[in-house]
C-alpha cells in the first residue's frame, strides 16, 4: 500500500513534496504518477487572487491512504469528485468515517482546515477531481460570505459528510467533465477561471437554500433526514426516465408513502416529482444554452418521446417556449 502523510499550506507546495514522494519531476505545473504506481496525473491551476486549484485524474496499481493533517492556518478545501471502478473508498474526518462500497459515486463538498482527514482508494480505484484551496478572505469577498457565515458555520460544525456530502447534478457534472477532459491539456486561465468558480458558487447556493430550508425540517431526525436526501439523489441522478413510483421511493428509504411525501416536501418544499421535474426542466435549460444541443436533443435526452409534451413542460416552468430562449 501507498501512504502518505502531509500538511496543506498550499497546492503548490503540496505537489512539490508529492513528487518527490513518487520521484518524480513537477513541471509545468504538472505531476505525472510513474508507472510503477498507477497512470495519470495531478495538475496545479493557480488562478486570480491567489486562488490554487488542483485537477486530478488517475489510476492506482496499489491501495493508497492519503492523511492530511490539521494545521493552524485557516482555510477551506472545496471539493468536485468522481470516483469508479471501486471495490472500496472511505474518507474519515477525525473519528467519523464515511466508507463507500458502491463502484462509482460522484460528490461535492466542503473540508476545513480543523480536522484531520484522511482518503483510502483501494486499487484499481479511478479518480477525477476538481479540488480548490479558499480562505476565509476570499470567501467573503466573492461569495458574499458575510450574510452567508452563519451557512459556512452550520456547515463547518457537522465536520461529518453524512448530511451535506451533496451529489453532482447535471451542470455541475457537465461543467466538472469538461474540467478533466482538459485537464492535460494547456487552456488558458480565462477557462478555468470561469468554470471552477463556477463550481464553488453554485456548492455555496445549494448549500445556502438548504440550510435555509433546515428550519423547517426542525423536529425531524438525522436518520430521517438522511432519508429524504437518499430520495433526493435518486430523483435527479438521472433525468433520461422518470423516477421511481412514490411506492417505490418509500419502500427503498423504509418509509410509509405519506410520511415521505410530508418529510420530502418539509425538507425540500415541493413534493417528489415536482421536484424532480424543476429540475429536469434546469438541465434542459442548461443543456440548451450551452449551444450544443437542438431542443430535439434536449427532448430526447430527458426522457421525452413527444417533443409537444417537452415544450408544454418548459413553458410551463420557465413561461417561454424553447425556441424563445435560443432567440
Amino acid at each position: 500500500m501507498i501512504s502518505t502523510r502531509y500538511e496543506l499550506t498550499t497546492y503548490r507546495k503540496f505537489l512539490e513534496e508529492f513528487a518527490e514522494f513518487l520521484e518524480v519531476p513537477f513541471h509545468d505545473n504538472m505531476v505525472w504518477f510513474p508507472e510503477s504506481v498507477g497512470k495519470g496525473y495531478i495538475k496545479l491551476v493557480e488562478l486570480q487572487n491567489n486562488v490554487e486549484a488542483i485537477i486530478t485524474c488517475f489510476r492506482l496499481k496499489h491501495d493508497m491512504l492519503m492523511e492530511r493533517k490539521k494545521v493552524n492556518q485557516e482555510y477551506y478545501t472545496f471539493v468536485c469528485e468522481e470516483v469508479s471502478d471501486s471495490k472500496e473508498f472511505s474518507i474519515q474526518i477525525e473519528k467519523d468515517k464515511t466508507q463507500f462500497s458502491d463502484e462509482n459515486r460522484s460528490a461535492i463538498y466542503l473540508t476545513g482546515y480543523l480536522y484531520d482527514i484522511s482518503y483510502f482508494f483501494k486499487r484499481d480505484t479511478l479518480v477525477k477531481s476538481v479540488r480548490v484551496l479558499l480562505s476565509p478572505d476570499w470567501m467573503k469577498q466573492y461569495l458574499e460570505l458575510n450574510e452567508r457565515q452563519s451557512v459556512l458555520e452550520k456547515y463547518i460544525e457537522m465536520k461529518t459528510t453524512g448530511i451535506w456530502f451533496k451529489k453532482v447534478d447535471a451542470e455541475a457534472r457537465e461543467i466538472f467533465k469538461e474540467l478533466i477532459d482538459t485537464g492535460n491539456k494547456e487552456q488558458n486561465l480565462l477557462f478555468y477561471q470561469n468554470r471552477i468558480f463556477k463550481l464553488v458558487e453554485k456548492f455555496f447556493s445549494g448549500l445556502h437554500h438548504e440550510i435555509q430550508m433546515m428550519p423547517k425540517a426542525a423536529g425531524i431526525s438525522r436518520k430521517d433526514i438522511e432519508r429524504v436526501l437518499k430520495v433526493e439523489n435518486i430523483l435527479v441522478s438521472d433525468f433520461s426516465t422518470l423516477p421511481p413510483t412514490i411506492p417505490e421511493l418509500a419502500r427503498t428509504v423504509a418509509l410509509s408513502e405519506s410520511k415521505l411525501k410530508k418529510l420530502f416536501k418539509s425538507v425540500y418544499g415541493l413534493p417528489p416529482y415536482e421536484y424532480f421535474q424543476k429540475h429536469r426542466m434546469g438541465k434542459a435549460k442548461f443543456m440548451l444554452l450551452t449551444g450544443k444541443y437542438s431542443i430535439k436533443d434536449v427532448g430526447y435526452t430527458l426522457g421525452y418521446s413527444n417533443l409537444s409534451n417537452f415544450t408544454l413542460a418548459f413553458k410551463k416552468e420557465f413561461k417561454q417556449l424553447p425556441s424563445d430562449l435560443l432567440k
